[in-house]
Formats: structure tokens, C-alpha cells, sequence
């Protein structure tokens, strides 16, 4: 179920309507709608419920490690988000819950001091949540006493449990080297792409960066870079055609026939100007395998806090599948997974 919980804040709480049932508040309120200007909204996610019986058992004995608010209880409301994306709103009420009118809208997020982070789950899909930044509240996502890792180039770190492989917490992901990345002149990039597909190798894959004024507006570098595969009729030989289709790496601008708009191409003195290019090779040696849940989160500041929605985007996309791991011949490899379980992929 893909769910919302909203609780009452006992700071805007003038009247004292938290745990009261829904016959008491439309008593005291004098048959008033309820007010969801004095609720918060304390949880947003997919979990592993099929009715509002398993949610409110699910935020009373075992709260996802994202989940901000006190246990679910009477005067709470659950949003339910169907799959045609429609939203109906439940009061919990003493007995069971009534479906009521609710104004999302005018709910507050909850005030605790929380940062946004890639929560990386054994068994599940990496999604972006939000979680209390109080060392209390990161023991509790990880299980256990912190420990921070730092295996990327920039200042950002994965937060696991120190105890986790001593403890025999499930295997979740594995830690590989950094990608290598080779910049180069455009000129270079095709060569290369014309003597793969010429030869018959594994067809490649390069990055082209626009300059910012090339665009009568401002986009961020991951909307500016294009991501072109060699198995392009531009580079294959004996093709009939000269055409080269690529996808923006923000994923806003797709299957565009970019030989039309470069500089460097068809696009003319007026086409869009290259500020860099490059080819990604992926890292592939296992550096380390992380046990239990953990999540990445930046790391440069005095305190750990949260990634810029770039950031947060881009270590969810590398960690996306959950992995299994096997050993291959003296080695062990990870093996990525697509979970089965709906309720997994966030």
C-alpha cells in the first residue's frame, strides 16, 4: 500500500482533539470537518500492508525506520494512494477506521531535526527518505551503533552498523570502486565510437556536456548532459543515413535527434556549444559489502546532513536493486536483483 500519515500537533492542538475518537471531535467541534491545519505529516511511502488493519498494526510494533511520528493511534489519519493515483483519507478511530475529508494541503511536515538521505534496505529498492539526524535516530535505521564509511571522491559517506557482519545481519550491497572517467575531445569520442562499432565490439556509451548559454534558459549540468551510444547511424559504417539520438542524463529530454542542434554537427554556428566530453567506465572491483540496512548521507560539514536532490537522485539510481551474493570461482560476485514483492519497490 502506498500511504501518507498525518498526526495532530499538540502545539496547534488548541481545542485537544488528539486521541479523541471522531464522534468526540465532531461533539467539540460542533459537527466541523476535521481540521488538518493541526496535523503533520509524520510518514510517505509503499509498505507491506493489504488493509489499514496491517498498517496500524505495522506503526505500532515495528515502525519502518523512516517514520518521524509517535505510534499510530486514534485521531491519527492514514492516506491511502490507489494506483490510479486518486488518495482517500481514514480516521483512526477507536474502533477500526471511517473514511472523512482531509485537506493534505494545509498539513505541516513534522519539525524534527531530519535529514534526507538514500536508505538502502537488504532485500528492497534504494529510495530517498527522510530521517532524524539525532545519533539516536540514525542507530535506530541502522540497528545498532554507527559507523560511517567513505568510499566515494566527493565528501559524502554510507552510515552502517558497526556490528552488522558480527551480528549476522543480512548481506545488502556491495561497495565498489569508483567509476573512471576519461574526458576527451568530441573529435575523439567518435572516433572511438566509429572504430567499436567497426570492429564489431560491445557498443559504448559517452557523455556530452552543453554550455549553459547554448539554452535560452538555465538547466542544471545533469539536464545539459547527454547520454549517446555509439549504435548510432552516425557512427556505424555502411549505414544509409547520418543521425545521432541521445537522452538528457536527468532523463527531461529524451530520444532527441541531437545531430540537429550541435555545433559540432548539423546544428550550425548557432547550435549548441560542447563544454566537455567524456566516457564512464563503470567501477567493478568489490571493495566492501555492507550487512544490514544503511543509508548515504553527506558528510562535509561538523554534522551529517543531507544530499542535494542531484546527489540524492544519482546514489539512488547506482544503488537501486538489491543484490545477492555468490562466490564464482574463488570470488565472490554481486549478483543485482529485482524484489518481487510490490510493497519492496519504493
Amino acid at each position: 500500500m502506498n500511504i501518507k500519515i498525518y498526526q495532530i500537533n499538540p502545539d496547534r492542538d488548541e481545542n485537544n482533539l488528539a486521541f479523541e475518537s471522531l464522534a468526540d471531535v465532531q461533539t467539540l467541534t460542533g459537527g466541523k470537518a476535521i481540521d488538518s491545519s493541526i496535523y503533520d505529516k509524520t510518514y510517505e511511502g509503499v509498505v507491506d500492508c493489504g488493509s489499514l488493519e496491517d498498517v496500524f498494526l505495522l506503526f505500532n510494533t515495528n515502525h519502518p525506520v523512516d517514520f518521524t511520528g509517535r505510534s499510530l493511534s486514534i485521531s491519527d489519519v492514514v492516506e491511502v494512494i490507489g494506483e490510479d493515483g486518486r488518495s482517500t483519507f481514514h480516521y483512526c478511530d477507536r474502533f477500526g477506521f471511517a473514511e472523512v475529508p482531509f485537506q493534505p494541503e494545509l498539513t505541516q511536515r513534522v519539525k524534527a531535526d531530519t535529514i534526507r538521505v538514500v536508505l538502502l534496505e537488504p532485500g528492497k529498492q534504494a529510495r530517498i527518505a527522510d530521517i532524524d539526524r539525532s545519533l539516536h535516530g540514525m542507530q535506530r535505521v541502522v540497528g545498532g551503533d554507527i559507523e560511517a564509511m567513505y568510499p566515494f571522491e566527493e565528501q559524502v559517506c554510507v552510515i552502517c552498523n558497526e556490528e552488522s557482519k558480527i551480528n549476522g545481519l543480512p548481506l545488502n550491497r556491495a561497495i565498489r570502486e569508483e567509476d573512471t572517467i576519461e574526458e576527451m575531445p568530441y573529435s575523439e569520442m567518435k572516433k572511438r565510437f566509429r572504430d567499436a562499432e567497426g570492429t564489431g565490439k560491445n557498443h559504448m556509451v559517452g557523455y556530452i556536456v552543453f554550455t549553459e548559454d547554448s539554452f535560452t534558459q538555465k538547466y542544471s549540468e545533469a539536464a545539459r548532459t547527454y547520454v549517446v551510444s555509439s549504435n548510432n547511424k552516425a557512427f556505424r559504417p555502411g549505414m544509409g543515413g547520418y543521425s545521432i539520438f541521445a537522452s538528457s542524463l536527468d532523463g527531461t529530454d529524451s530520444g532527441v535527434r541531437l545531430d540537429w542542434y550541435m555545433k559540432a554537427e548539423h546544428g550550425g554556428k548557432d547550435g549548441w556549444e560542447i563544454e566537455r566530453c567524456y566516457i564512464k567506465e563503470p567501477g567493478r572491483e568489490i571493495l566492501d559489502i555492507i550487512a544490514g540496512t544503511c543509508f548515504i548521507c553527506d558528510c562535509s560539514g561538523e554534522k551529517f546532513s543531507s544530499l542535494t536532490p542531484e546527489q540524492a537522485q544519482r546514489y539512488k539510481d547506482k544503488y537501486l536493486l538489491p543484490e545477492n551474493f555468490v562466490r564464482v570461482n574463488g570470488e565472490i560476485e554481486a549478483i543485482p536483483f529485482k524484489p518481487k514483492d510490490k510493497a519492496q519497490e519504493r
